[in-house]
């Protein structure tokens, strides 16, 4: 188990079988990430484009809302697959010894 991760994480994620089954399964979840990343930056941008300045427009203020706990699902959705990617590189890191 990766010294930094909970041991109920462990729960959500599937045991590799081997080494190739947990290099693809860390590839695949370093793939999320990049595909949270990009979701992100598209949810950055409608966010700044309900704005005037800093502040957003009056009549966006619902959408802004939405699309704050938008960002907030993304980044938790992102922090997982961050932290499982690490959870299989740490396994890999140990079995290649």
């Amino acid at each position: 188990m990766h010294p930094n991760m909970q041991e109920n994480f462990y729960q959500k994620l599937e045991p590799p079988t081997d080494l190739e089954d947990a290099h693809i399964k860390m590839s695949c979840h370093n793939h999320s990430v990049d595909d949270f990343n990009l979701q992100l930056e598209m949810n950055d941008l409608e966010m700044q484009m309900l704005c005037e300045g800093e502040e957003p427009l009056p009549y966006h203020t619902e959408k802004m809302e939405d699309l704050e706990q938008k960002k907030l699902k993304l980044l938790l959705g992102k922090r997982f697959h961050q932290n499982a990617a690490r959870c299989y590189w740490y396994w890999l890191a140990k079995a290649e010894k």
